[in-house]
């Protein structure tokens, strides 16, 4: 990585922001030091990392190479789970199980909130090519292959969605840390290992190991 990075991110992009705009050391940043990151001890060291003894000196000087095997051998994980309803797997990895209101099984491919061409429309991007597309973590646009994309709805299976205080909606844009998101949307503290993050515009908790996997997305797969 040819710039060292900050311990602290881009408090919040607005809605329509060109990549291009921000200094290109702030896009480092932005992407390598997630918010739901950077107030962590280490700064910005995913927490599996931190409790192997990964310092974030050592954090900061990974190169994209290196970013991108963690985050693949973090994958993997997620990519092996089947999906639980009741005693029933559902082996298929390329969808996703919901309940709709009478409590029928529905099969899915796309659960999130936010689409691919949304995401594109919100940030100026050009069409995702094929075979790929746009996700929003913590306000950061990522590209995405048919793997990461599965990746990411598996960890989003294991979220917990947050009942917002009335007629608060979280900006999909937002890019703030676990303290900022509190005291912005008037959320409650988490108990040790939950934390809050934004996917494509829906406000989750997830357990470290979920949060950490979705902070690797966020940063091997980042769009400038």
């Amino acid at each position: 990585m040819s710039v060292l990075l900050g311990a602290v991110p881009l408090a919040l992009l607005g809605s329509q922001i060109a990549f291009a705009d921000v200094p290109e050391d702030k896009r480092l940043t932005y992407r390598n030091c997630p918010p739901g990151l950077a107030k962590m001890d280490p700064p910005c060291v995913p927490p599996g990392l931190a409790k192997k003894g990964v310092t974030y000196e050592e954090w900061v000087a990974y190169d994209d190479k290196q970013l991108d095997a963690i985050y693949l051998d973090q994958r993997t994980e997620f990519l092996d789970r089947d999906i639980v309803i009741g005693d029933e797997r559902v082996p298929d990895r390329n969808v996703v199980v919901e309940e709709d209101a009478n409590r029928d099984v529905v099969l899915n491919d796309d659960t999130l909130l936010l689409s691919s061409g949304q995401i594109a429309s919100l940030y100026d991007l050009r069409p995702a090519p094929a075979g790929k597309r746009y996700a929003l973590i913590d306000g950061q646009p990522v590209l995405l292959t048919q793997e990461d994309y599965t990746s990411l709805l598996r960890i989003n299976e294991l979220a917990r969605v947050e009942n917002l205080p009335d007629g608060v909606r979280i900006a999909p844009t937002a890019a703030l840390t676990q303290n900022e998101l509190r005291q912005t949307y008037k959320l409650p503290q988490l108990e040790t290992g939950n934390n809050y993050a934004v996917v494509n515009g829906e406000l989750v908790t997830l357990q470290d190991s979920a949060f950490e996997t979705l902070q690797l997305i966020r940063i091997a797969r980042a769009i400038f």
